[in-house]
């Protein structure tokens, strides 16, 4: 290649051109951890037989097997997740009066807010970083949140590498025509092949929410670790094991099915090639001489350690988990109880991480709350969020695992010292108010009497 222009301008090309490639690199990356994270089971195969192919797999073999996928990452995905959402954050427009708050909890009801916040943090778990999008249904007349993973979504990023100054999202018309959605402080526009095009309605391609300043993008990023990039790293101990399992589980269903159909080996036989046998087939050899070989059938039967191979992908499977902090006896094929012991010895060393993603949620949620308050303001002028209110999120305290005699020793507890009492247990238990609870007791007491 010709290098024209001065050797500035030449490297910021080769530069450019390297961040390309990486860039592909890095969406066909996430391509495969999308295929395993949703259970896809033929581009699973696809990635699995280029991954074996002549390790320890043949052209032929592949041709003619179907790979063994049990999906371990939703399991230990929803192990790390649990207690956080045991119950539902309390979420306030801080003095709002009755009529706003109403609007409020309508709003992230109907948007299915709480779900949304759960999936994005599940899939950050997994791929580091997603996107939580709000968008404004016309068709429907309202708000929706889409969670996006890093394997649809591109970025440009300014100065500060972790914050994004536009981002594409890639999307598919009714017709199947993929196309990226693209979003800059100030503009809005589609792309098609080469075309740049106007969205619906937007004809002037402009970002209609470019008057809010820090959320005129109506994303909210939920990012597990900072990495080198905008991305980060995703969770390869999860992805690289769930890979080597499929091909563990497959291989060791090859070799027991061909171990169960053993190979037969003919000793002077002098039977014709590709002769069968089946069951109450009698074959006769003749003129066999006094000096000849013995015609006799040996089977071949595989020395297989089946009960090792089984055991060494248990340990593998204890050993990504204890790394992932949660007890690798949850993925034991051993059908052993865990002691009680045990169990709270597993909670207390995942309430340490759980209270660490708590902040981290806390500061999502308030990001997508104002990014939530920016697009519904924009599209519904007559019943308007105040702009000024805050936000007030309080996440409900986990408890770790308790018998039902622990708890009612807990109980009684509370009883005897005297900072609380019966209507207190009553609304803890049922999950109600205080007045709620007061009327359940009386009508209790009532029954009671009678």
């Amino acid at each position: 290649m010709q290098l024209t222009g001065n050797i500035f301008s030449e490297l910021n090309k080769a530069f450019n051109s390297a961040i390309k490639k990486s860039e592909i690199y890095r969406l066909s990356l996430h391509n495969e951890f999308a295929a395993f994270y949703n259970n896809d089971y033929e581009s699973i195969c696809s990635y699995l037989r280029e991954a074996t192919f002549n390790n320890p797999f043949s052209e032929t073999t592949l041709n003619n097997i179907r790979f063994r996928h049990v999906n371990i990452i939703r399991k230990i995905i929803n192990r790390i997740t649990s207690g956080i959402f045991t119950k539902d954050p309390v979420i306030k427009l801080k003095d709002a009066n009755a009529a706003e708050q109403d609007l409020f909890s309508e709003i992230l009801t109907k948007a299915k807010f709480i779900q949304k916040v759960k999936e994005a943090f599940q899939k950050a778990v997994y791929y580091n970083t997603v996107e939580a999008h709000a968008v404004w249904d016309n068709e429907a007349n309202k708000l929706r949140i889409d969670i996006i993973t890093p394997n649809n979504y591109t970025v440009e990023t300014g100065n500060d590498f972790l914050e994004k100054e536009k981002i594409a999202i890639r999307k598919a018309d009714k017709f199947g025509e993929v196309y990226w959605s693209v979003w800059g402080k100030t503009e809005h526009y589609l792309v098609k092949g080469d075309n740049k095009i106007a969205p619906k309605n937007n004809k002037e391609m402009v970002n209609p929410y470019s008057s809010a300043g820090i959320y005129a993008l109506p994303f909210a990023v939920l990012r597990i670790d900072e990495g080198e990039d905008y991305f980060g790293e995703p969770n390869w101990n999860i992805f690289l094991h769930q890979k080597n399992l499929d091909i563990r589980l497959t291989d060791l269903n090859e070799t027991e099915l061909k171990t169960l159909h053993q190979i037969y080996l003919g000793i002077n036989t002098n039977f014709s090639e590709g002769e069968s046998f089946k069951a109450g087939d009698f074959k006769q050899i003749n003129n066999v001489k006094a000096d000849d070989k013995e015609p006799r059938i040996e089977s071949v039967i595989a020395d297989v350690d089946y009960i090792s191979v089984r055991e060494n992908i248990d340990w593998h499977n204890r050993l990504v988990l204890n790394s992932e902090g949660i007890s690798g006896g949850t993925a034991s094929t051993e059908l052993k109880a865990e002691s009680g012991a045990a169990k709270i010895i597993d909670e207390l060393e995942l309430l340490e991480k759980r209270e660490e993603y708590k902040t981290l949620l806390y500061h999502f949620m308030q990001h997508l709350l104002q990014v939530i308050r920016v697009v519904w303001n924009y599209n519904n002028p007559n019943v308007q969020l105040n702009k000024n209110s805050l936000f007030e999120t309080s996440f409900t305290e986990a408890r770790i695992f308790e018998t039902i005699d622990e708890k009612r020793k807990r109980y009684d507890m509370a009883l005897a010292i005297g900072y609380k009492d019966r209507i207190d247990i009553t609304a803890e238990e049922l999950e109600c108010s205080e007045a709620e609870a007061i009327e359940l007791l009386r009508k209790r007491d009532n029954r009671i009497k009678k």
